[in-house]
């Protein structure tokens, strides 16, 4: 370079970016930046996928997941929110079940299965829980609160409802008309099949009659989901609630799509809101009952179910679920 005086400022070349021989030194302090600011991306996707991949729903594994909501809803009936981690790969297939597990107190390790009322939901899963005096696994979720876990798997179940017909392992059962017997808390996994069909109804068009039981109005779990259910799809969606115990107000509902009993369920009531197929022989093979409920309840609608012609025979026409 030169200098026209001695306070003049020396030129160098390698510094000024009009001379060509300085562009690779640019060149290379951008791409030791860019290099910089990739690595650390990769980095932070494959530690976010890391998290991700720890806390996903699997369905053998038991992993930790969030409670967003505990309330009891009903005498004894505990609304249970989960909150699915953001990014999990978690879907509930129609019939299926999660499995939930925990360590309690005593050091004993319980785990039961329940069905959701509600998976398409973003970040959440709705579980409608039974809390028995002496049970383990109800008196401990009944004392979670807001920010407690509890561990987690799924999906489970042999039993997929699928378009029009369950799969049973392998096995394909067509179900155009589907039967279902509920009592208490056995509601859940009716619903979960009702809201799959009614969901898709504009491709499915499974016809569905559900009776559910219960001992009191107050104890009629998801009444008003239910009753909107039986009002926005009158011809696919028959619901009949019929209870032990009525009130004066039972039965005078204004909406005319569901029919209100009154006592146990039995074949007379069964048969009185069934479609015409049952008074043929044999069924035909497309149609299918299950039943779920307490012990006592699948005792009896098992046997009412059987009474009227389900599960004869070598017929795989007969759920309990």
């Amino acid at each position: 370079g030169t200098t026209a005086n001695s306070d003049a400022i020396v030129w160098d070349r390698r510094s000024d970016p009009r001379d060509p021989m300085s562009f690779p030194l640019a060149t290379a302090v951008v791409a030791v930046s860019a290099s910089l600011s990739i690595a650390k991306v990769v980095s932070d996707f494959i530690r976010t996928r890391r998290e991700r991949l720890a806390s996903e729903i699997h369905p053998k594994e038991f992993r930790p997941v969030t409670v967003a909501e505990a309330r009891e809803i009903a005498p004894g009936v505990l609304l249970l929110i989960l909150r699915v981690p953001e990014g999990s790969t978690f879907h509930l297939p129609p019939g299926k079940h999660v499995q939930l597990a925990a360590t309690l107190p005593d050091g004993s390790f319980v785990q039961r299965s329940y069905t959701p009322v509600e998976t398409t939901i973003p970040g959440r899963l709705d579980l409608l829980i039974r809390v028995y005096p002496n049970g383990k696994m109800g008196t401990h979720l009944k004392g979670l609160s807001k920010g407690d876990t509890v561990l987690m798997r799924g999906p489970t179940g042999k039993l997929q409802y699928t378009l029009s017909s369950f799969l049973v392992g392998t096995h394909a059962v067509p179900a155009r008309d589907i039967l279902m017997l509920a009592g208490g808390t056995g509601i859940t996994p009716m619903v979960q099949i009702v809201k799959a069909v009614l969901r898709n109804a504009a491709h499915d068009r499974t016809r569905l009659t559900l009776v559910y039981a219960s001992s009191t109005p107050e104890d009629v779990l998801l009444y008003h989901e239910l009753c909107a259910l039986a009002e926005h799809h009158r011809e696919q969606f028959t619901l009949v609630l019929t209870v032990s115990r009525p009130n004066e107000g039972w039965g005078k509902a204004p909406s005319s799509a569901v029919v209100h009993e009154t006592g146990r369920i039995c074949p007379e009531m069964v048969t009185k809101h069934m479609p015409s197929y049952l008074g043929q022989r044999p069924f035909p093979d497309w149609a299918v009952a299950g039943y779920c409920g307490p012990p006592a309840f699948e005792a009896c609608a098992k046997g009412v179910l059987q009474s009227i012609g389900f599960g004869s025979g070598n017929a795989v026409n007969l759920f309990r679920w």
